[in-house]
């Protein structure tokens, strides 16, 4: 499989809607945001691994790579067991559409946090190399 939007074409209806939606919640993020297939699922970068999207045989989730570090205000973040991912589970593309402003609101915390995360990890390169 080649393109994310063709993993996401082939899966059931209520998961490619879902996806699909959602997919388009990631892009709107930043003109820099990447996708590819990671995994076996739709992988999203953004200064770093930002995200990915998981089909479920109810729905669907997205699963933030930091999400341990999000403030999760909205209560959506699910832990299941994970010690960094954070998910939220969706099972209707009603309950995304009711979800969508604070999604919006995590996928932008979630990029904040990337970008960052990037800028420290350039300044102690930077401070390495001025020591050597």
């Amino acid at each position: 499989m080649d393109s994310v939007q063709a993993y996401i074409s082939e899966r059931p209806k209520t998961q490619a809607q879902i996806m699909s939606v959602l997919r388009s919640m990631i892009l709107d993020v930043g003109p820099h945001v990447q996708e590819k297939i990671s995994y076996s699922v739709p992988f999203f970068y953004f200064h770093g691994p930002l995200c990915y999207l998981s089909p479920k045989f109810d729905g669907a989730y997205i699963g933030l790579v930091r999400g341990h570090e999000l403030s999760n205000e909205q209560g959506l973040l699910e832990i299941k067991d994970r010690k960094y991912i954070r998910s939220i589970h969706f099972h209707s593309l009603a309950e995304l559409h009711e979800k969508a402003d604070a999604v919006r609101h995590i996928l932008n915390e979630a990029a904040i946090l990337n970008e960052y995360h990037e800028q420290q990890k350039k300044k102690a390169n930077e401070a390495r190399r001025r020591t050597r």
